[in-house]
């Protein structure tokens, strides 16, 4: 069993298709999700219910789909661990703020929103993204919940990079990334735990010319035992309509360093980054 299982927005869907010919030479497909846990489904699902919020949100196809596939994973992962088969798994971390910047534009682009002109049909401004995010992460240091569906998944998978690993990952197989340090010069980590592999990356390593690039590449094809000889580009800004937008806003979004202090001091980024990395990230991010 491969399964491809992170958060939102770390390049999921290139690993997904990287891991497709050996899940296929296994007579299988690799298995992607981002919740499997089932109380983090319910809470999702409750809190995007027109009921429960104000319903926002133009096109709810995608979020029901991960609903349906995080449940069947979950089924499957429990079978698999149970039969002692070999699990293997890929999960990632990305610099958050860039991460948010992605996830935003994604939404505007697949979610819509029914009245903010947040709709792929509607004329998207730069400058009005990056007020909506900068409000969304005002909301996520604030702990401020919002009250309707489209601002709720926006504030919720932005501020999640902070826990994910903890409520996922540990939860399902019991995995700690912080019991040893991520050595970037050897561009992944991999855990055992029990019959199940996990391979830890960072998404600034996927980008050809990153120093660590060809140790995470090579590890990828030990990892899932395949040959390539560059990682797919797949589900990214560079291949969407919003491409323009998503390099727009990375020009024009900056946020107060108290709040970078804040994203940035949380242990979670001292598991993958060493301090001058994270110095760079709150510098590129940094109001001027």
């Amino acid at each position: 069993m491969i399964l491809v299982y992170q958060m939102a927005k770390v390049a999921s869907m290139s690993w997904a298709e990287a891991a497709r010919p050996p899940a296929a030479s296994q007579g299988g497909t690799p298995h992607h999700v981002h919740f499997i846990q089932q109380d983090n489904i319910n809470h999702i699902a409750s809190a995007l219910n027109p009921f429960a919020k104000r319903q926002t949100i133009a096109n709810m196809l995608l979020p029901r789909n991960a609903f349906r596939s995080g449940n069947r994973a979950r089924e499957q992962l429990s079978a698999a661990l149970a039969r002692g088969e070999d699990i293997r798994v890929i999960s990632g971390m990305r610099d958050p703020v860039a991460r948010s910047i992605s996830w935003l534009t994604f939404m505007a682009d697949f979610y819509g929103h029914t009245s903010e002109p947040l709709h792929p049909r509607s004329v998207i401004e730069a400058d009005y993204v990056a007020a909506t995010l900068r409000d969304v992460w005002r909301k996520v240091i604030e702990d401020e919940e919002p009250d309707d569906t489209f601002a709720w998944l926006a504030w919720y998978v932005t501020g999640i990079y902070a826990r994910w690993f903890e409520i996922e990952l540990a939860q399902s197989l019991n995995v700690d990334v912080g019991k040893k340090p991520f050595k970037v010069d050897q561009g992944a980590r991999v855990v055992v735990e029990d019959n199940a592999r996990v391979l830890l990356y960072r998404v600034e390593d996927m980008r050809p010319g990153a120093a660590a690039y060809p140790a995470l590449l090579s590890a990828a094809c030990e990892f899932l035992d395949t040959q390539m000889s560059a990682f797919p580009s797949n589900n990214v800004a560079a291949n969407r309509r919003s491409q323009q937008l998503h390099g727009d806003v990375r020009e024009r979004f900056r946020l107060p360093l108290a709040w970078l202090d804040k994203i940035y001091r949380h242990p979670i980024m001292d598991c993958f980054y060493n301090p001058d990395e994270i110095g760079a990230f709150k510098s590129r991010w940094a109001e001027r």
